[in-house]
C-alpha cells in the first residue's frame, strides 16, 4: 500500500478555489437575507396598512352620502349598502376580507373610480415613473459632476458658489419647493405649465403629444430633482476630497492625464458604488416626495391617485396604492443594494 498511487484525498484544494466557494456562498447569504428581511417589512406594511387606513374617521359610503345626490335614504338602505361595499362588521372582519382578497391576487375593487384598483395603479404608475426617472440623470450627474468639480479645488469658485445654494435646496422640504417653482415659472414667468400631465386638446401627432407630456413633466421632474441634488453633491465632494489623496490619483495627476478623463475614468468610475449605495437609499425619499410633489401639479399619478383615496376613504385604492408602491421600492431596494454590493468587491 505504501507503493500505490496517492488518492485525490492527498492532494489538497487550493485556495483561490475554496475561497472564490466560500465568497460565492457568503454573497449568496447576504442577498437570500437581504430579500428575507424585505419579504418581513413587505408583510408588516400589508398588515399596518390595512389596519390604520380603516381608523380615518368616516368610510366610503359615509363620503358618498354626504352629497346632496345619495341623501334621502333609508337605515335598512344604508345598511344593506354597507354590505354591498364591503363596510359591514368591525375593522377586523374588514381587514380579514382583505387580506383573503390579496392572498389570491386581488388588490380590490374602486367604488368612486368604478374600476379595479390594479387596472388604476397600472394607469397611473407610467406617470410617477417618467417623474422619478426624468429626475434621476438630474440629481446623479448633475449633482456628482457639481461635487467632483468643487471637491477637486476646495475653497475654489466652485465650491464657494455651488456649496452655499446647494445647502439652501437641501433644507426645502420638496412641498415647498414644488410651490416656489410653480410659483416662478407658472406665475411670476408663465413659461412651462401648471398642472396636469398633457394639454387639454392633446396632439394627434406621436411627436406633438410627447413635447406637450415633456413640457407638463418639466416642472414635477425639476422639484424631484432639487429634493435630492444635495445629497449626491456632498456625497461626490467627500468622496472627490478622499479619492484626490489615493495613489491611482496622484500617480495619474502625476502622468499629466486629461483633466476630463481624470474626472470621468478615475474619479467618476470610483463613485458608481458609492452613488449606487445612496441611491439605495434615496428611493424611499423619492416615493415620498413624489407624493407632495403630483399633489401640488395635479400630476396623475400613484401620489395623486393615493391623495384622492385618502379624501374619498377609499379604503381598496388606499390599500393597493400603499402596498404596489411598498414592493417596488423595497424590490427595488434590494436589487441596488446587490449591484453595489458587487461592484464594491470588484473595486
Amino acid at each position: 500500500m505504501d507503493n500505490a498511487s496517492p488518492s485525490l484525498l492527498d492532494h489538497p484544494v487550493p485556495t483561490e478555489i475554496t475561497g472564490a466557494g466560500s465568497l460565492a456562498v457568503e454573497r449568496f447569504t447576504r442577498l437570500l437575507s437581504g430579500f428575507v428581511l424585505r419579504l418581513l417589512i413587505f408583510c408588516f406594511v400589508i398588515a399596518l396598512c390595512g389596519v390604520l387606513s380603516r381608523m380615518m374617521p368616516g368610510d366610503t359610503l359615509e363620503v358618498m352620502l354626504s352629497t346632496d345626490f345619495a341623501r334621502g335614504l333609508g337605515a335598512g338602505e344604508v345598511q344593506q349598502l354597507q354590505e354591498t361595499m364591503g363596510l359591514g362588521g368591525g375593522i377586523a372582519s374588514q381587514v380579514w376580507d382583505y387580506w383573503g382578497k390579496l392572498l389570491s391576487g386581488d388588490l380590490g375593487y374602486s367604488i368612486p373610480h368604478a374600476a379595479p384598483v390594479l387596472q388604476l395603479l397600472l394607469t397611473a404608475l407610467p406617470w410617477t415613473g417618467l417623474l422619478i426617472l426624468g429626475a434621476m440623470p438630474v440629481f446623479l450627474i448633475g449633482g456628482a459632476l457639481a461635487g467632483i468639480e468643487a471637491g477637486q479645488l476646495p475653497g475654489g469658485t466652485v465650491d464657494r458658489w455651488v456649496t452655499p445654494v446647494v445647502t439652501v435646496l437641501a433644507s426645502l422640504p420638496p412641498f415647498t419647493g414644488a410651490v416656489l417653482l410653480l410659483l416662478l415659472f407658472g406665475i411670476l414667468w408663465p413659461v412651462l405649465p401648471t398642472g396636469g400631465a398633457e394639454p387639454l386638446f392633446p396632439s394627434t401627432e406621436h411627436l406633438g403629444r410627447a413635447m406637450g407630456v415633456l413640457r407638463h413633466a418639466i416642472l414635477p421632474m425639476l422639484a424631484l430633482a432639487l429634493h435630492e441634488l444635495a445629497r449626491f453633491y456632498f456625497l461626490a465632494r467627500a468622496e472627490t476630497l478622499n479619492l484626490a489623496q489615493r495613489d491611482f490619483i496622484v500617480n495619474a495627476r502625476a502622468r499629466g492625464i486629461s483633466p476630463w478623463r481624470l474626472r470621468w475614468a478615475y474619479i467618476g468610475r470610483s463613485l458608481v458604488p458609492a452613488c449606487l449605495s445612496r441611491l439605495s437609499d434615496t428611493l424611499t425619499g423619492l416615493v415620498s416626495a413624489v407624493f407632495f410633489v403630483e399633489i401640488v401639479f395635479s400630476y396623475p399619478g400613484t401620489g395623486y391617485l393615493i391623495y384622492s383615496a385618502i379624501l374619498d376613504r377609499d379604503y381598496d385604492l388606499l390599500q393597493g396604492a400603499v402596498v404596489f408602491m411598498a414592493g417596488v421600492v423595497l424590490l427595488m431596494n434590494w436589487l441596488i443594494d446587490g449591484l453595489s454590493a458587487h461592484l464594491a468587491r470588484r473595486g
